[in-house]
């Protein structure tokens, strides 16, 4: 036969190479009529290219044109499917699978009433075949077994379809699940009875692999019965004791592959939740039985041996198991027909947490069983908490779970110790990265081994230390992994512990075993070095873990923690030292009050150190010394603080001056200056008084009141004025030589403002300056990076002031909102400039950066954003302050609103709403009376129709429907505090034509009138809103009206 435009002889011998050309061509031939019986021509070829192509169109051609056939051929086909399969069941298996794949496509797209039990009928057709040609059709059943379930998967499939292939799938599975396991059984020379195609075809490790395969993808349509599963599964544990056999006899019958298929298959039996639920007696006890079988450590061992190779796959089964009959497990311990076998796992489960080698380095299974440990130890939560665990019952899961937890943790403790030194140090960073992450986990591991051991095992832990003499890098690995263990279940160890921490931490332990290893010197080489190195964070590791038992212990302190802070010394241990001193200091500052001027000469060296100490820790140590400072009485504060606060002062002055003589490369001065800040910032945040303390005292606790006016008096004329004045100072000319920058660094600006913020308290504060002069500080940081006053007193912008000006707006909503108030200070008054001025250079700035308001604040939403949560928060906060801005400028933040509430976008519209709503509230007569309300008053008037007809227009479909709550609130807000203006205003607007949707009628606008004045409910009001909105966006009898 010859297609038109090519001939069939040469583009079949062209498919036989094959060349580009044919390859390029072919899809588009398969998309022709013809393409049917050139499908059929190829299959016929001797050449094994030819019949694959053949093969390849065939499968195309039912995929996309089936369609196209009537039902006299499609019956046709299914006998040519059947016919080619077995005649290249010995073929090459490309062809084969490409056939599987079409037989699969043709059985998928069948009528639904037109072939059932299909997959039955696949496999007797088949053999029928098979028989009548004396070809073995073993090779075609599987392979088309392994194919069917990857395409049901992949297949869209109507209603009809999918009820009739659950129904048989079913009914096959006995029948799959016999073929697979007979060809899977070949490996023992024999399918035991089963069919001799299969038989044969077990004899390849290829066939036994897809099998293995075969059968994890029909499982994942369920079993319907534990007699079909149970002997399923102990089949597919068998063969895996079988496949040990031989990889023990290494005889190389066995696969690697092969290995890995089985395994993952018996891993998903074991793992089906499903399974579980319903079976898990018979289930559990056939996997116990099986794992207790002396092949499965013998298999261990060997790949122990072997570097661990396959050990992960042989041990699946066990984890999967222990993992997901946790349950069946704990209550097998007191079993008495089980619990040989839960004993015989549990050792199993030790065996594969302490696999030989160091994980991350030389094996990985270690770690596969840690979380096992976990649910078991949960699991035992759950099984004492029943009530129906009789006494006896209980008594021996604890004895047992205790026993297996005591095995637990030596394995963990000695998987956690380091290699060799010269493993760890030839090592790269990804093994090293491995090892810790392990580590982690072991820590995670030994917690749920504490809950189980409790006292016990702190005391075995603190007996082996105490036993190992004085620490030293000798051996030094045992020595540390217990120390791990101890840091490791710190958090979970009572801070009153009065038997074995008191022995840890004696005070002949600390002076002669713990705190001298801080002592020695690493110097030598990398070996000791690290070994010193490691030895040292264990120990200090340990004395931070348990930070709140040395409370009241203020006579070890004074041992402990200039011991710690030596390590601050040593770059690779800063951070274990700092978190072991911020933890003590946390947790002691009572008792560290006498160490108070030793930790600020500690803050002084860490400062002096510079780089040497990460500018975060460096944060962190401040911090916590200023806590331990805020701790003591109130006039002792200033002349602890004054050798930290004089250096970080000269320090700051350094950095200032170093900034002033580098202004053309300015980048390494303004991250030292930056640095320096941030540790003003911390020393800040620890001399805050708790928020407890400042709300007890505006609630009217006295002795609260009193302690913060005593407080306020220390602090008012102390020693720490010259750190306040000359910080204030430093700030002022930092901000001068931003301006002389060629790219000003935000992040500089940021801290500036921050280290002024972190003393503005309604508490008082060692380092707050006059409320006057921050206010002021504010202002003229505004006048230089946002907008200063030209010569006809209009704004001149800067360059990048819409990028700047947020930091600003939220540092005068932090001052406004911890101002005292009081309208008539002359604090009140600056500030009230202040934000009069910043909301006259926000508009004019909107205004002038673009051609309208609406597009300006679509450019800048974020500038938007900050200055409406500005004055939300002044209206919330202190709305007094609002009178001393005129009513100019407050008429143009109001027109701002209303262009904002036009624009579809959150971050302009959300704080827009909720300024309005705040405004809106207390622009009603009724509402507490403020020097502010005549003005809100005013611009309610002013600009009250504007506002509701941009919310009705968002209502009415202007807006996504996500921004309804807030238009809803802000609705709401109107209708409840200016009922007849809004009653008036809303007839008006809802009179004209199409408002605000051509799709609500005047009848729809009058029934949302009538309910929405009506209700006094938020709730309610929120679903007349919506109900309202959905019919002006016509979206009645959808999904959006439910």
């Amino acid at each position: 036969m010859a297609l038109e435009g090519f001939d069939l002889e040469s583009f079949a011998q062209a498919l036989s190479v094959p060349t580009q050309e044919a390859l390029a061509a072919l899809p588009e031939i398969q998309k022709r009529p013809e393409a049917w019986q050139l499908a059929f021509d190829l299959l016929a070829s001797n050449n094994s290219n030819c019949r694959f192509f053949g093969a390849h169109t065939l499968h195309a051609k039912i995929a996309r044109d089936w369609d196209t056939l009537d039902a006299e051929r499609q019956s046709a086909l299914r006998d040519e499917l059947i016919r080619l399969a077995v005649e290249n069941s010995s073929g090459a298996l490309n062809v084969l699978n490409k056939l599987s794949q079409a037989l699969a496509a043709y059985a998928l797209l069948m009528p639904a009433d037109a072939w059932d039990g299909f997959l039955n009928s696949v496999v007797t057709a088949l053999q029928k075949r098979a028989q009548s040609t004396g070809v073995s059709a073993g090779a075609a059943i599987v392979d088309f077994l392994e194919v069917f379930p990857e395409e049901l998967n992949r297949t869209a499939l109507a209603a009809a379809q999918q009820g009739r292939l659950v129904q048989d799938v079913k009914a096959a599975l006995p029948l799959v699940l016999q073929i697979l396991i007979s060809v899977v059984r070949g490996l023992e020379g024999s399918a035991r009875g089963g069919d001799a195609a299969f038989e044969q075809l077990g004899q390849s490790v290829v066939w036994r692999t897809r099998a293995w395969k075969a059968i994890q993808q029909w499982l994942q349509f369920g079993v319907p019965s534990d007699t079909l599963f149970v002997p399923l599964l102990d089949v597919c544990l068998q063969q895996l004791s079988v496949l040990a056999a031989h990889r023990l006899r290494g005889d190389g019958h066995d696969d690697d592959d092969e290995i890995q298929a089985a395994a993952a298959a018996a891993d998903d039996m074991v793992s089906n939740m499903k399974v579980a639920a319903k079976y898990s007696r018979s289930v559990g006890t056939l996997v116990l039985e099986h794992l207790g079988q002396e092949w499965v450590g013998q298999i261990l061992d060997h790949s122990a041996r072997d570097a661990g190779h396959d050990a992960r796959a042989w041990s699946a089964v066990a984890i999967s198991f222990g993992e997901t009959y946790t349950d069946f497990i704990v209550s097998g311990m007191a079993d008495a027909g089980l619990s040989e076998h839960v004993s015989a796992f549990l050792q199993l489960m030790v065996a594969l947490t302490r696999f030989p080698g160091h994980h991350g380095f030389d094996e990985d299974v270690s770690d596969q069983p840690l979380s096992f440990w976990y649910l078991l130890q949960e699991a035992l939560v759950d099984y004492e908490a029943e009530a129906e665990a009789e006494a006896g019952a209980a008594a021996a899961v604890a004895a047992a779970a205790r026993n297996t937890y005591a095995d637990v943790l030596r394995a963990l403790v000695a998987k956690s110790a380091f290699p060799a030194a010269a493993t760890w140090l030839a090592a790269d960073r990804d093994e090293r990265e491995r090892f810790a992450s392990y580590r982690r986990e072991v820590g995670d591991a030994l917690l749920n081994a504490y809950y189980v051991l409790r006292s016990d095992m702190l005391g075995a832990l603190v007996d082996e230390v105490r036993a190992l003499g004085a620490l030293t890098a000798a051996d030094w690995q045992h020595a540390e992994a217990l120390l791990f263990a101890l840091r490791s279940i710190g958090e979970a160890v009572p801070s009153d512990e009065a038997v074995h921490l008191p022995r840890l931490f004696a005070a002949d332990a600390l002076t002669q075993q713990l705190l001298p290893a801080l002592q020695v010197r690493a110097d030598g080489d990398r070996t000791s070095q690290w070994a010193l190195t490691s030895l040292k964070a264990g120990v200090i590791a340990v004395v931070g873990a348990y930070g709140d038992w040395w409370r009241g212990r203020g006579e070890l302190l004074a041992a402990v923690v200039p011991s710690v802070a030596t390590a601050l010394h040593e770059p690779a241990l800063v951070p274990t030292a700092v978190s072991a001193l911020r933890r003590i200091c946390d947790s002691c500052r009572d008792e560290l009050g006498a160490a108070a001027a030793s930790l600020v000469q500690l803050a002084c060296d860490v400062l002096s150190a510079g780089a040497a100490v990460p500018a975060r820790e460096q944060q962190r140590i401040f911090e916590a010394v200023a806590e331990v400072v805020l701790a003591q009485p109130p006039d002792t504060h200033a002349a602890a603080l004054l050798p930290l606060t004089s250096a970080l002062l000269a320090a700051l002055r350094i950095d200032v001056a170093r900034l002033e003589s580098s202004l053309s490369e300015p980048e390494p001065a303004i991250a030292a200056l930056i640095d320096r800040l941030r540790l003003v910032e911390a020393l800040a945040r620890g001399l805050q008084f708790g928020d407890d303390v400042e709300e007890h005292a505006l609630a009217g606790d006295a002795d609260a009141a009193s302690m913060l006016a005593y407080a306020a008096r220390c602090y008012q004329d102390s020693a720490l004025h010259e750190f306040r004045i000359g910080l204030l100072a430093v700030l002022d000319r930092a901000l001068v030589l931003l301006t002389a920058v060629s790219q000003p660094d935000d992040t500089l600006l940021e801290c500036m403002l921050a280290t002024v913020n972190s003393a503005v308290r309604r508490s008082p504060h060692a380092f707050a300056l006059p409320f006057a002069d921050s206010v002021a500080f504010v202002g003229r940081t505004w006048s230089v990076v946002v907008a200063r006053p030209g010569a006809d007193f209009a704004p001149v912008f800067s360059a990048r002031w819409a990028d700047q000006c947020p930091a600003l707006l939220q540092s005068i909503s932090q001052l406004a909102t911890v101002a005292v108030p009081d309208s008539e200070s002359a604090s009140d008054r600056v500030l009230g400039s202040v934000l009069a001025r910043a909301i006259d250079d926000v508009c004019a700035g909107l205004a002038r950066d673009a051609a309208t308001l609406p597009v300006a604040i679509e450019q800048q939403p974020i500038v938007s954003e900050y200055v409406f949560d500005l004055c939300t928060r002044v209206l919330q906060t202190r709305p007094a302050l609002l009178a001393h801005v005129e009513h100019a400028t407050a008429a143009r933040l109001c027109t701002l609103s209303v262009h904002a509430l036009a624009v579809p976008n959150r971050l302009a519209l959300k704080p827009t709403a909720y300024f309005l709503t705040a405004l809106i509230r207390l622009s009603a007569t009724t509402a507490r009376t403020s020097p502010a309300t005549p003005l809100l008053a005013s611009l309610w008037s002013e600009f009250g129709p504007e506002w509701l007809r941009a919310t009705l227009q968002g209502i009415g479909g202007a807006h996504p429907r996500s921004l309804l709550p807030n238009l809803a609130e802000l609705l709401f807000a109107m209708v409840r505090h200016h009922l007849q203006s809004v009653k008036l205003w809303m007839a008006e607007l809802l009179a004209q034509p199409a408002f605000p949707s051509p799709h609500a009628d005047d009848a729809a606008k009058r029934q949302f009138v009538q309910h929405l004045l009506a209700t006094r409910s938020f709730v309610r009001a929120k679903a007349i809103v919506n109900e309202f909105s959905v019919r002006c966006r016509n979206l009645q009898g959808t999904a959006y009206a439910a």
